[in-house]
Order: structure tokens, then C-alpha cells, then sequence
């Protein structure tokens, strides 16, 4: 019986981010990567939200049915406006976006039945010593039918 398949879709969906043609020269990594971020980043977060509700009340194996939301979050800095750090953002977020929408399984991932971005939110701070900074949130909503 498969526990979850909350990090093979993390690690699939990683695999479909690093190969997105709009991210040439963009940092993406499999979680926060701290000090080392570069000025363009994508990364995968938090999961929540984890239901696993049985299809059927009967003895011996059941299937169940998984719900989940992971954050991706897109991360610029050193933009000379906070402006400038938004339109990078969202364009970032948007290619997020497509690749989610144009593979919602992931490549065929056992056991996703699929995934969509739900929402998005954003923060931004104003120019300091580094520019400014603004992270834009999607959240991925997936579903999954375990054996």
C-alpha cells in the first residue's frame, strides 16, 4: 500500500521545472536554499492540507484518495523597483503556471490522478541595500488515488 506520494511529486514536479525553457538561468532547487539563493530563485515548500480519505470501508487493502497543497515560491531580488521585482515575480510564477497546466499529471507520476495551481499570492518589499525583493506563492493542488 503507498503511504503518500507527497516527495515523488515534489521530486517530479522539480524535474519539470528545471527543464522549463523559461527558466534558463534561474535557480531551481528542491527547498529554501537560504544563503545560497541567487536573485532569480524557484523552490519547492511547505505541504499542506494532507487528506487521505479510504474510497471504500471494506477489510484488507484500501484505496484511498490523496489531497494535498504544496507552495512553490519565486523568489527576486536586487530589481531597482519593487515594480520591476513584481513583473519579474509573476512572470516567473506564470511559467510555474504552464508547466503545471500543460502536464497535470507530471509525466505520468503512479498514482497522481492530477495537480493545478489553486492560487497565488504575493509579498514585496521596497528597494534597500540590495533592491528590492519580492516572492510570489503558487499553490499546487494534487490529487492522488493510492493503492
Amino acid at each position: 500500500m503507498a503511504g503518500s506520494i507527497m516527495v515523488t511529486f515534489k521530486e517530479a514536479l522539480l524535474t519539470q521545472l528545471q527543464a522549463a525553457a523559461g527558466f534558463s538561468g534561474v535557480q531551481v532547487v528542491y527547498a529554501d536554499p537560504g544563503e545560497a539563493m541567487r536573485r532569480e530563485c524557484v523552490f519547492l515548500g511547505d505541504i499542506d492540507g494532507g487528506t487521505q480519505v479510504p474510497e471504500t470501508f471494506s477489510t484488507g487493502t484500501r484505496r484511498r484518495v490523496e489531497d494535498f497543497t504544496l507552495e512553490v515560491l519565486v523568489a527576486v531580488q536586487g530589481k531597482p523597483t519593487a515594480s520591476s521585482a513584481e513583473t519579474r515575480a509573476v512572470a516567473l510564477a506564470n511559467v510555474v503556471d504552464d508547466v503545471v497546466a500543460n502536464d497535470p499529471q507530471l509525466g505520468g507520476l503512479a498514482s497522481l490522478t492530477f495537480c493545478e495551481v489553486d492560487g497565488m499570492s504575493m509579498t514585496t518589499n521596497e528597494a534597500g541595500i540590495d533592491g528590492a525583493h519580492c516572492v510570489v506563492t503558487i499553490r499546487i493542488h494534487a490529487k492522488a488515488r493510492l493503492a
